[in-house]
């Protein structure tokens, strides 16, 4: 690193995914790399691709010094897992079998990519987790993450829940589990092993929490488990402040708060009236709001590819200027084929005269889905959109009404 460079401010994306590139270069030569500006990720010799978006946040933030060892280990990790090959027999791999917790759409968002760039995406088993989370498996290497396949466990002759349980009893036995106690109500993980988001699924250590209510669990990033009580305001409040400031953070998961229930974590809100309904609906609205959004463009890449005319609606979402209320809405065009997100209200759209559009029509998602439900089809995506491709006929419209007016 020049002098130049200890001094100088965080690169922009393009100069950064070159000196990715450069040292790529060094790391694996015989490999060849290319850089997607659009999606800001570099596609690699094996079909997959390397995201850029959380290592040059991570990049940005760090200290000019730590930024060229950052990326190189970084860089170490990813030549590693694509170059590993696997043991051949399950029980050679067995003790390094781990689980991981992601944000559900991980995996979904990979599988468009590979359909942007024409492949048919990946077999890779997860089980779902509160609507929005999802287990899946990786051999744990000694500086990278290698995620395994249905292939892969075909060729062991294992099922999914038997690794599964093989790798949830792999993190039981890892070295000691670590949790900061903050104002005696709320349990933070602190073991800093990229795996305290996966201790969401070590139910007995969950409840060994002492808490007011029961259990409610917040994954925001891949190194941050919040555990408090679902009848405990001021822990509550702390597990939003540290949601909020996972906003800024890295390898982001979900800011959905989640409740245990038996032995099923479930989707969580605290009652409408609570001082606190809004901020834990908006912290689930930023979340599910970045996924669908992120969706849309990988699904506009993807029709785009195959000359496909769908309009993907877009994620929106309004703030009511007096009550501060957040409500998420969808477009609904007439005239062409729609995706539309699952929101809080649907808003239907016509040309007039001057072909401009106009708003002919407003409702809830539930009233619409009771008024015109025919017409949606869903696609079994996740995010779930729904597709449209007939517009509501008048009398449809005049019962869903104008909820804007």
């Amino acid at each position: 690193m020049g002098l130049f460079d200890l001094f100088s401010g965080p690169p922009s994306r393009e100069k950064f995914a070159g000196i990715v590139l450069a040292e790529l270069k060094k790391l694996d030569p015989q490999a060849e790399y290319r850089y997607d500006e659009e999606k800001f990720l570099l596609l690699r010799p094996d079909e997959g691709f390397i995201n850029l978006a959380n290592i040059y946040q991570e990049y940005c933030r760090a200290e000019a010094t730590s930024r060229a060892g950052l990326l190189k280990r970084f860089l170490q990790s990813c030549v590693a897992s694509r170059s590993y090959e696997l043991p051949a027999d399950f029980a050679d791999i067995h003790p390094d079998l781990l689980p991981v917790v992601r944000s559900r759409f991980y995996l979904e968002s990979a599988i468009l990519q590979s359909k942007v760039r024409g492949g048919e995406g990946f077999d890779m088993p997860q089980q779902v987790i509160g609507e929005h989370l999802a287990l899946s498996l990786v051999y744990d290497l000694p500086t990278a993450m290698r995620s395994i396949s249905q292939k892969d466990l075909d060729g062991w002759e294992v099922g999914f829940y038997e690794a599964l349980e093989a790798a949830r009893q792999n993190l039981e036995q890892m070295g000691e589990v670590k949790f900061a106690v903050l104002d005696g109500r709320v349990y933070a993980s602190a073991s800093g092993d990229n795996y305290d988001a996966s201790r969401l699924v070590l139910l007995d250590l969950i409840r060994r929490f002492d808490v007011q209510g029961e259990h409610v669990a917040m994954v925001p990033n891949r190194d941050t488990l919040v555990v408090t009580g679902s009848d405990d305001a001021q822990g509550l409040e702390i597990m939003t402040k540290i949601a909020k400031d996972s906003f800024n953070k890295p390898r982001p998961i979900s800011t959905i708060a989640l409740r245990l229930e038996g032995d099923e974590w479930t989707p969580w809100l605290p009652p409408a009236d609570s001082p606190l309904y809004p901020e834990f609906r908006e912290l689930r609205l930023r979340t599910i709001g970045a996924e669908y959004n992120d969706q849309k463009e990988l699904l506009d890449a993807v029709h785009q590819q195959q000359g496909q005319a769908v309009i993907v609606a877009p994620f929106g979402a309004l703030q009511n200027k007096d009550t501060g209320r957040v409500t998420s809405y969808s477009v609904w065009y007439d005239g062409v084929e729609n995706l539309l997100p699952q929101t809080d209200a649907v808003l239907f759209f016509r040309p007039d005269a001057a072909d401009d559009a106009k708003i002919v029509a407003s409702g809830a998602w539930e009233h619409v889905q009771q008024v015109v439900g025919t017409l949606m089809e869903p696609l079994g995506l996740y995010p779930e959109r729904y597709r449209v491709k007939e517009f509501p006929g008048e009398k449809e419209l005049m019962r869903i009404g104008n909820a804007l007016q």
